[in-house]
């Protein structure tokens, strides 16, 4: 009877504390006692007990304690939290540290400047960057705003110039040095680039695609003298690619350096313009240049981009970049770089680690989610120190050619595009350095909730993901068909995807699409508000509350383990003691079940039981509803229900068989009852009929009468 297990639906399996458990924390006292044991799935069957502890002492990683005891695994996470919490406080410091708030502001100034500031163009009409719709407005915009943008030659300029500006304070705001001289630069594509229907051949003698690589025009053309009219590659140019809004352009092109003055440079751009330089095969335009900011020590890299699109007129954008390229000028550049010193190191540990997991748990190690944030954040680490190693020493080099060539452009593209990638990769380390966090919190069954109710709804919502884009990406495809050629948010499958992605956060411009269809706008919009946040959000919000849900009752009724605030108490006193205190530690009991009455209730209604049978069995236990239930009274509890268990199983075994002559005289005795009754009937219906007789002779005679 001792061997005895309760059914894995009974409220006795769910009260009654797991025999594996109490097996895990007796091993915790033979590892405080130092009779550790590894065991044998650790290292194989059949191996002697010496060498699996030796191996162990060597090198124990986090994920490859949970192999062994509740202290390995404690252990072992505060011995990497404390390492980890470092990594995270350096890699901080390293990131948030070379950022600051004057970069976006003097991004900001400059779009003030170049952007927002009104210029007239044809017929004395006043509009704003964002306006140039025409190449007409295009060259107002270069002869005008931006040549008053660059030369700041008088003070107070350009309404009160009151006198001519120092030679030092010939700067973009007075505070911005412009790095050599501004460039612009135009990509053009061939004639005969797309092909013409043939029933419009005879009107159409001309067609220009969008810009693509293969029908990129690099002919002479116009003067056919100068870089301007003649195609340079990008090895000439050393300029970049750039993705526009509507196409990625190369790096090559017909460009043209500007000058240091004012004078100059509005001479150039008037032989531009007289000498039609935009063509019907102009597909971009871009004007470059760069500046640095003394004070703040940063450069910035601007670019004035307008596309041409083949439906004719311009769509105007904008680049600017600040970005730190010289370093180590003020201490706190030195503490950053110690810092950063600091991340490589232990990101070089964190490697080894990988190593050790990659040989201890072979094919097993793929299959931790862990190993891909491991993985990814030693990736980000060193892909910024190849960064650092291999781009940033190229800085001097550019600058230094700049000083050397004054009336050249001073080309920083391509080193603020790596630091841009620096940037980027430095963010996402970050990131990730914050998501591991949660994986030294999981020690913990409070904080480990987050990852236990994620990892037990994981597949649920990835059959409710299916069927969400399903429905997602037919609602997009809808919306693009009906509306994209009105409206700019359905304007591509993927801004029509983006679009849907805001409704759900309620940013939703509903007289756009009302004002395309009036009478299919409101059905798309309903049947989506319907579908989407009616049914799917609430069936996702249900999924991940079911399973919270589950969790916590789980965890709830769950044994209790040594914690980590136990565990560091012990090591205290222990360290004490060492040092000579005379303190002694007394470890508090543990109950062996821990619930309550709202915990007992929901395993009870898990195993099936109604309300009604719930309150039952609390009335027969006596338990009261508003207290909390100890650990007597659970005993109590499961002592009755093995004692009625154990009676059951003794009345079963008790009971004997039914002999075949007893059979046969209660058979004799249902026969004779069931003749007796048979004779009663009889009776009884023949009273029947000598009662109606009766009553019909007495109805004959009051009619006569």
């Amino acid at each position: 009877m001792a061997d005895r297990k309760p059914k894995t639906d009974s409220p006795e399996a769910v009260i009654r504390p797991n025999p594996d458990i109490k097996k895990g924390e007796n091993k915790e006292q033979e590892k405080t006692e130092g009779k550790d044991e590894k065991p044998d799935k650790a290292k194989g069957k059949g191996e002697p007990k010496t060498e699996t502890k030796e191996t162990r002492v060597r090198w124990l990683t986090r994920a490859m304690a949970e192999d062994f005891t509740r202290h390995d695994v404690l252990f072992t996470t505060f011995r990497e939290a404390v390492l980890y919490i470092i990594f995270v406080i350096a890699v901080t410091i390293c990131t948030v540290g070379r950022r600051s708030a004057s970069m976006f502001y003097i991004t900001q100034a400059l779009k003030g400047q170049f952007l927002e500031k009104d210029f007239q163009t044809a017929n004395e009409k006043d509009i704003k960057y964002y306006d140039i719709r025409s190449a007409t407005d295009f060259w107002h915009y270069t002869q005008s705003l931006m040549l008053e943008n660059f030369y700041w030659e008088h003070y107070y300029n350009p309404y009160n110039p009151v006198a001519k500006a120092k030679d030092d304070d010939k700067k973009i705001l007075f505070e911005n040095k412009l790095l050599g001289v501004p460039r612009i630069r135009q990509v053009k594509v061939k004639n005969d680039s797309c092909i013409i229907h043939e029933y419009f051949r005879r009107l159409f003698t001309s067609c220009y695609d969008l810009y693509g690589p293969t029908d990129e025009d690099r002919a002479p053309f116009g003067l056919e003298a100068g870089t301007a009219w003649t195609y340079n590659t990008a090895e000439k140019t050393e300029s970049i690619p750039f993705s526009g809004k509507i196409s990625k352009y190369g790096g090559g092109g017909f460009y043209l350096d500007l000058s240091t003055n004012n004078e100059d440079t509005a001479k150039l751009i008037r032989d531009l313009k007289e000498n039609l330089w935009i063509t019907r095969g102009t597909r971009a335009i871009f004007i470059d240049f760069s500046i640095y900011n003394a004070n703040l020590n940063l450069f910035c890299v601007c670019k004035l981009i307008f596309e041409f699109p083949p439906t004719g007129g311009i769509i105007p954008s904008h680049s600017f970049h600040a970005v730190h390229l010289v370093h180590y000028v003020n201490s706190w550049d030195y503490v950053t770089f110690v810092f950063e010193c600091t991340v490589y190191a232990i990101a070089g540990f964190f490697l080894a680690e990988e190593i050790r997991e990659i040989i201890y748990f072979k094919l097993r190690y793929f299959l931790q989610f862990w190993t891909y944030i491991d993985v990814v954040i030693i990736g980000m680490a060193f892909a910024n120190l190849i960064t650092s190693i291999v781009v940033f020493p190229n800085v001097d080099d550019a600058i230094l050619k700049i000083q050397k060539n004054p009336q050249k452009y001073g080309n920083l593209e391509y080193l603020a595009e790596m630091r841009i990638f620096y940037n980027n990769f430095a963010a996402s380390l970050l990131f990730f350095s914050y998501i591991k966090l949660f994986k030294y919190l999981n020690f913990n069954k409070t904080m480990g909730q987050l990852n236990n109710t994620l990892k037990r709804c994981a597949f649920d919502i990835l059959g409710f993901s299916i069927m969400f884009f399903i429905i997602f990406f037919a609602f997009a495809l809808l919306g693009y068909l009906l509306f994209g050629s009105q409206v700019e948010d359905f304007s591509s499958f993927g801004v029509a995807m983006f679009t849907l992605l805001r409704t759900i956060l309620g940013d939703f411009d509903y007289q756009a699409i009302e004002k395309a269809n009036r009478v299919l706008a409101p059905i798309y919009f309903l049947a989506y508000i319907f579908f989407v946040f009616f049914v799917l959000l609430n069936m996702f919000l249900a999924i991940i509350n079911d399973t919270y849900a589950d969790v916590k009752t789980e965890i709830a009724i769950a044994p209790d383990e040594m914690q980590m605030t136990e565990f560091l108490k012990k090591g205290f006193y222990k360290m004490l003691q060492k040092c000579g205190c005379n303190i002694k530690y007394f470890q508090q009991q543990k109950a062996e079940f821990n619930a309550t009455i709202q915990q007992i209730r929901d395993a009870l209604k898990k195993c099936g039981f109604s309300d009604l049978e719930i309150e039952m069995f609390f009335a027969r236990y006596n338990i009261d509803p508003l207290a909390e239930v100890g650990d007597y009274d659970i005993k109590k509890i499961m002592k009755e229900l093995e004692g009625q268990s154990m009676a059951k199983e003794k009345v079963d075994e008790d009971t004997t068989l039914v002999h075949v002559s007893d059979f046969i005289t209660q058979q004799e005795r249902l026969d004779q009852i069931e003749k007796t009754i048979q004779m009663l009937a009889t009776k009884i219906d023949t009273l029947i009929k000598k009662l109606e007789a009766l009553e019909n002779v007495r109805k004959a005679k009051a009619t006569q009468g």
